[in-house]
């Protein structure tokens, strides 16, 4: 029987998000991508995924994903076989991108979900992504499927969380810890912060990569998540 691995997306993101990724790896494990657009908190939301889960599986969340993958190995290790955590700190949103999703929420909230959409792609990608418009539809249709009603429950949830999660020198299972070298909203230094507070976790910054990394360097996560399922 092939391991199981769970995938959480991220904040508008669907399957689509994890589809290098998925067939790389779809002789490695038994995949499954969570759906976390219908709750209103992280807790929530880890229930949902805990509630679909296999008994024992591996675990993979990206930026909002992570989030819940933390509260996960909060409640329930014992589950968990092995984690990545991809684009993420170490508990909730470093003090800008508080302030811009904040404004993101008016924005929506006022019916500005394209105006949105716009002006947030360039800050999600590195810099010579900008003008990439075959990453850019790839982000606005995950964003359109999922839509502005999810999109706010889960900036909600997201901004929620107040502190770091203090169980992180307890997560003993094989961690590791992904971000792009260009992200502006979750840094390599948070990245780097969240990798010491992980006891023997690794540490992988993505080259050429904003905040998407799956989506900016498929083949070089899908890579690396290979070595962590087979390793």
């Amino acid at each position: 029987m092939m391991p199981a691995l769970v995938l959480i997306p991220g904040l508008l993101c669907d399957q689509r998000l994890w589809s290098s990724q998925i067939a790389a790896l779809t002789s490695e494990a038994d995949i499954t991508v969570a759906d976390i657009t219908q709750q209103l908190t992280i807790s929530e939301m880890a229930a949902a995924v805990l509630e679909r889960a296999p008994a024992h599986f591996s675990l993979a969340g990206f930026s909002l994903g992570s989030q819940v993958a933390l509260e996960i190995m909060r409640t329930s290790p014992m589950r968990i076989d092995r984690l990545a955590l991809l684009s993420t700190t170490h508990g909730g949103l470093l003090p800008p991108v508080q302030i811009a999703l904040r404004r993101a929420i008016a924005t929506i909230e006022r019916g500005n979900f394209d105006q949105y959409l716009e002006a947030a792609y360039p800050t999600y990608v590195a810099e010579s992504r900008a003008e990439d418009l075959c990453l850019k539809r790839s982000f606005l249709a995950m964003a359109y499927t999922i839509g502005p009603a999810a999109g706010l429950r889960q900036m909600q949830a997201l901004l929620a969380i107040s502190a770091a999660f203090t169980n992180l020198d307890h997560i003993l299972c094989p961690t590791v810890i992904v971000g792009g070298q260009e992200d502006r909203r979750t840094t390599p230094a948070a990245h780097e912060t969240l990798a010491r507070e992980i006891p023997g976790s690794g540490l992988v910054i993505v080259p050429n990569a904003g905040h998407f990394t799956p989506l900016e360097q498929p083949g070089f996560v899908a890579e690396l998540l290979q070595r962590w399922m087979t390793s």
